[in-house]
């Protein structure tokens, strides 16, 4: 049907018109907007107050949505990642991570382009370009990707773009880090930790209890009141950038026993902790960290790594802190008679299938798996 338009001198923009139903009013106007030409036109309000309101609202949508089609990768970016440890979704290791990440090799080429304007093909070619260029691992260029596809998607979630163009992306890569030793690797690497005159007190210690499966953060975070009844207790942590904080998961939170080697080293660490902290006036208390600086703060993050890496060159077999954990889980699963439940535990994994993944298998093992199977014949 059509009506006969009437400006309202009230305001132009606004026309009443009217219907079988009674009167109504209509807005129509065209608006242009950081350039751009908008042409709105609304109808079937009730009252000139109700098309005025619907009005300014239709403005405001105009200027939201330009401001999300105008928003750059790095803004809408530090937007998401702000939001995501506002809401407790990320721990700050995995705000201080994934912005670290996204600063150091997404900003660089796509930060200042608009959200809207980034082309799959591009993305794929620039994705595969670095790969080549800094030789990154498939494993870590997925994460990588994984964490860039998140974040467009929920930009797709939020209309700031109307397709993801990070989808089907193909990722290239070397070979993940070898995370498995073979018995023989392992027990040279031991005998070191164990006996090697290289090694002060409390970094032999902390050595060795990577062999009990433990997470870096979780030795770097021991305090002495989780030292208890020859077990150790990982309710803390101490994260990269020096926080202490709960453990990764709640089945992080664990009990963890100790081997007597284990328990004779760290007695002497506490030891010398506790002459450490007296030294600099302070009593060494329940809350104290066991692994503390000349200061009796506790240890820098990267001691860990550094006693690895002369571990590496003095045995020339290349390990570090989480490759031992992995070492732990092949070396438990291939004992016959342990319940995989209680690895998984030791390990701070809510499922075996985890615990699992960390087992490597070793040579010796096949061989002995096989030697089996032929007897079934």
């Amino acid at each position: 049907m059509r009506y006969t338009y009437k400006k309202e001198r009230r305001d132009p923009q606004i026309q009443s018109y009217e219907t079988g139903k009674g009167k109504r009013w209509r807005i129509k106007f065209s608006m242009t907007y950081n350039g751009e030409r908008h042409n709105i036109e609304r109808s079937g309000f009730i009252s000139f107050d109700a098309a005025k309101l619907g009005k300014n609202k239709a403005i405001n949508d105009v200027q939201k949505n330009i401001i999300k089609l105008n928003i750059t990768v790095q803004e809408y970016f530090e937007q998401y990642c702000e939001e995501k440890i506002q809401n407790g979704s990320w721990r700050y290791t995995t705000y201080a991570r994934q912005t670290s990440l996204f600063k150091k090799l997404f900003y660089p080429r796509w930060g200042k382009i608009k959200m809207a304007k980034v082309n799959r093909g591009d993305y794929q070619r620039w994705l595969t370009k670095m790969t080549i260029e800094k030789n990154y691992s498939k494993k870590t260029v997925q994460t990588f990707n994984s964490a860039i596809a998140t974040v467009f998607a929920d930009a797709l979630l939020n209309d700031v773009i109307i397709k993801n163009p990070i989808q089907k992306i193909k990722v290239s890569g070397t070979a993940a880090r070898d995370t498995s030793m073979t018995r023989s690797e392992f027990n040279k690497v031991f005998d070191f930790i164990k006996s090697s005159p290289l090694l002060k007190n409390q970094e032999r210690s902390m050595a060795l209890l990577t062999t009990l499966g433990l997470r870096h953060e979780e030795i770097s975070g021991l305090k002495l009141k989780y030292i208890k009844d020859n077990m150790i207790g990982i309710f803390e942590v101490l994260n990269l950038h020096g926080q202490v904080t709960s453990p990764k998961t709640s089945s992080s939170e664990r009990w963890v026993p100790m081997t007597p080697l284990v328990e004779e080293y760290l007695k002497l660490t506490i030891n010398e902790a506790r002459e450490t902290y007296g030294k600099n006036g302070i009593i060494m208390s329940p809350d104290s960290f066991v692994f503390v600086n000349h200061l009796a703060r506790h240890i820098r993050y990267s001691k860990l790594t550094e006693i690895f890496q002369l571990i590496s060159k003095e045995t020339g077999i290349h390990v570090w802190p989480h490759k031992m954990r992995h070492a732990f889980s092949t070396i438990a699963f291939g004992i016959e008679g342990l319940n995989p439940r209680d690895i998984a535990n030791i390990l701070g994994h809510s499922k075996i299938d985890m615990s699992l993944f960390y087992n490597n298998g070793t040579d010796e093992g096949k061989k002995q798996a096989m030697s089996k199977i032929s007897n079934m014949f």
